[in-house]
């Protein structure tokens, strides 16, 4: 199963990110926003993507080869580290910092963006896409399958440590990194439309991780899943969460050179 992206990459284009730019890519993991990040900015500007697993990047590599995008770096670090994979880069070579769904990943989102000021160019963009699952899901149809597969994801989150309210905390977020919050927009992301997987599908993916935080059975959900799929039809509208995009610049006066 491949996503289109095209969401976000409306998002992030929307947001200021352009051909030429030279970008920071937090949490690249296998290497889908990577390869977007790759297309917008084009063989003029590049992309330095970061994440911590060696099977991530190992993933992202081999995606990006395939397409044959040549202005992507990958480098290995962990984003709750101060950034030493920097140390050889020079201050102030980056036009923007971007990344979706990382930020509710990390401990302190606003001191690991503080912590890269320094590498952000004056004016600098900082866009990134988040998640939202408190406020959902949302029906009018009857399904309850549907229901139980939503708060199954939230559970594992929950177990994860993830931030499920981090759309709604980027403006604060980017505020308390010393970033100038300039927007934000938010969508409803709608079970099976456009990129959009059917929840089923996206159970199947994520069933590893579900059942390593010990929130469902192999046999639990496989019945689940039979029972979204005979419940799902194609005239019932499923909100299953929300995305929100939120950008910021970097000051004239912040992070200057040492």
């Amino acid at each position: 199963m491949r996503r289109s992206n095209s969401t976000t990459e409306r998002l992030f284009r929307a947001a200021g990110i352009s051909a030429g730019m030279t970008v920071l890519e937090l949490g690249c993991g296998p290497g889908e926003i990577s390869e977007l990040l790759s297309e917008i900015v084009g063989p003029a500007g590049s992309v330095l993507a970061v994440d911590r697993s060696d099977k991530m990047l190992s993933a992202a590599q081999e995606t990006l080869e395939k397409a044959g995008k040549k202005n992507v770096r990958f480098v290995r670090a962990d984003l709750n580290d101060a950034p030493d994979y920097l140390k050889d880069v020079d201050r102030a070579s980056f036009d923007a910092v971007a990344g979706r769904r990382v930020l509710m990943y990390l401990a302190s989102p606003d001191r690991v963006l503080a912590g890269l000021l320094p590498w952000l160019q004056a004016g600098g963009l900082a866009v990134f896409e988040e998640a939202d699952s408190t406020i959902c899901p949302g029906h009018v149809a009857t399904m309850p399958a549907h229901e139980r597969g939503v708060s199954l994801l939230n559970k594992m989150l929950g177990e994860e440590g993830v931030d499920r309210s981090m759309g709604f905390h980027l403006p604060a977020t980017f505020s308390a990194a010393g970033l100038q919050f300039e927007q934000v927009w938010a969508e409803a992301v709608i079970e099976g439309q456009g990129e959009q997987y059917p929840l089923a599908d996206l159970l199947r993916l994520l069933q590893p991780r579900l059942e390593s935080s010990d929130v469902v059975t192999t046999s639990e959900l496989e019945s689940l899943i039979a029972q979204i799929e005979m419940e799902r039809k194609p005239t019932d509208v499923f909100v299953s969460g929300m995305r929100f995009c939120a950008k910021a610049r970097k000051g004239e006066d912040l992070g200057g050179n040492p």
